[in-house]
């Protein structure tokens, strides 16, 4: 059976509209074509009027105004689209020619509810020496830990994921008190997002496909100690509310990659030779480390105010 895809691209700053452009022009190149692209502008007038007039009729301009966000702006999509899957590919990012065909392959099986790709880095500048790639997914790219081959995982990036339509109809949309809001730094809806759905659907499988590959850009600001630590620090406190949202058990992925980090990363760049890259390493883990881990202490003690998943309507 042929299924239909829907793609969303979800944006809110004139500053990515170059990026934007790529971003969606990358999907008209696909191997396996997509049925519609959508993009969705959050609550920004004269971007949407900008998108607008460079339009080419092919893809679908929308303007959310019902919350803001990213998890508000990717609700607004989801109710518009019209295909039996519904891929995501972040504003700042590329699809490789492949990327849409291996993304949506597996759905052959009807057991696959989600999928998710790589992703690749692409700085604007040089990058830091310091930066080890176990803290790649600071800036965008995809953590060292993942399988290297097809693979069950707990949830997919938003950057590069899909999933069938009927998942959204069956548990809602994107959890709105979770999600990047402009430009800040909070995530974490894709995960409470698909621990809801093995409550509902425990028998659905989400993979990971390493070779479904996007390339992220990553501009200077972002290379930079202070932005880690603020990442950091706002994914300790994401852990903390997808704590509270889905249980303590939601964590186990987490608690793995902290071990990694600590026992293995950690070490092996703190034996010698000693060489001042490796010793900028060993440093930028440690921070980072003890930036989440002072995230989730200040999420934890957050009042949650319960905020109902979207309902999602077509």
């Amino acid at each position: 059976m042929n299924l239909s895809v829907s793609v969303i691209v979800c944006c809110y700053t004139e500053e990515r509209l170059a990026d934007i452009r790529r971003a969606v022009a990358s999907l008209w190149r696909q191997s396996r074509a997509p049925e519609e692209v959508i993009v969705v502008v959050d609550n920004n007038r004269e971007l949407h009027q900008r998108l607008c007039q460079e339009g080419d009729g092919r893809t679908r301009l929308v303007l959310s105004t019902c919350g803001r966000g990213l998890s508000a702006a990717r609700n607004a999509g989801i109710a518009l689209a019209r295909g039996d899957l519904i891929a995501f590919l972040d504003d700042d990012a590329v699809a490789s020619p492949d990327w849409l065909e291996r993304l949506t392959a597996p759905f052959a099986d009807p057991s696959v509810l989600a999928t998710g790709g790589r992703a690749l880095l692409a700085w604007e500048g040089r990058r830091p020496p310091w930066l080890p790639p176990e803290l790649e997914w600071t800036v965008g790219g995809s953590y060292t830990w993942l399988p290297q081959r097809e693979a069950p995982v707990r949830n997919p990036h938003g950057h590069n994921m899909c999933f069938r339509r009927s998942v959204f109809q069956a548990v809602g949309g994107f959890h709105v008190a979770m999600g990047r809001v402009g430009d800040g730094v909070y995530a974490g809806e894709e995960a409470e997002l698909c621990l809801r759905l093995r409550r509902a659907l425990p028998h659905g499988k989400v993979l990971y496909l390493p070779l479904a590959s996007v390339v992220h850009r990553v501009p200077r600001r972002r290379a930079t100690l202070r932005y880690l630590l603020r990442r950091a620090f706002a994914e300790g406190r994401c852990k903390a509310r997808l704590a509270r949202l889905a249980g303590e058990a939601s964590l186990t992925s987490e608690r793995q990659y902290l071990r990694h980090l600590l026992l293995r990363a950690l070490p092996s760049r703190l034996r010698p030779p000693w060489r001042p890259a490796r010793l900028a390493q060993a440093a930028a883990l440690a921070l980072c480390t003890a930036a989440t881990l002072a995230g989730f202490l200040a999420g934890s003690l957050e009042a949650l105010r319960p905020v109902s998943p979207p309902e999602v309507r077509r």
